[in-house]
């Protein structure tokens, strides 16, 4: 059987070892935390440069096509105006085909800025759910605890306590022995107990 102490110093050694594999899997558990995190605001940041891309395509787009509503606008009114003028025609008919070119132009500029409007705000949506998405990426790995010193030295002192009390083993002051005499060979006892 081992010595008490020598239980006791085993019971410490493993707290100890147990304490410096808690503080390992910490720093492990963190480092994964933080590496998942990096890379989730990484995905999060392309995402929204991607979609910011998109924005500013649509913006371009919508300026084209604008223009080209102007410029047709314009043309139509100007061959109006020329065929008026060669037919030798004018007044209020002339005047409203002429306002007509340009209703038209402003209901389709009117229409351009509203789907330009609607496409702007399905991008920031798509940005928001980036952002959420990111959240719940990072939030799905714990972060790394970091075990308590004062509860492993606590939970290990009462460990090496416990296993100094489990192995001591009191010498009897007297034994009675069943065959024979009652004297008791002091070389039974094995050096220190």
């Amino acid at each position: 059987m081992c010595e008490p102490t020598t239980m006791a110093v085993l019971s410490v050694a493993q707290g100890g070892l147990e304490f410096m594999a808690a503080q390992q899997q910490a720093q492990a558990d963190q480092a994964r935390y933080d590496q998942n995190r990096i890379a989730a605001t990484q995905a999060r940041d392309l995402k929204i440069q991607s979609l910011n891309q998109r924005a500013i395509q649509e913006s371009e787009a919508a300026a084209t096509e604008k223009q080209d509503l102007a410029l047709r606008a314009l043309e139509l009114r100007e061959r109006a105006l020329v065929a008026a003028g060669e037919g030798g025609v004018s007044g209020s008919s002339v005047d409203n085909l002429l306002n007509e070119y340009t209703a038209q132009k402003l209901r389709g500029v009117t229409t351009i800025n509203r789907n330009l409007d609607l496409i702007e705000n399905q991008i920031n949506l798509e940005k928001m759910g980036a952002s959420a998405e990111a959240e719940n990426r990072i939030n799905s790995l714990p972060q790394g605890k970091v075990p308590s010193f004062l509860a492993a030295a606590v939970g290990t002192a009462v460990s090496a306590a416990g296993s100094y009390h489990t192995y001591k083993v009191d010498k009897p002051a007297s034994y009675k022995f069943q065959f024979g005499t009652n004297k008791i060979d002091t070389n039974f006892w094995p050096e220190g107990l």
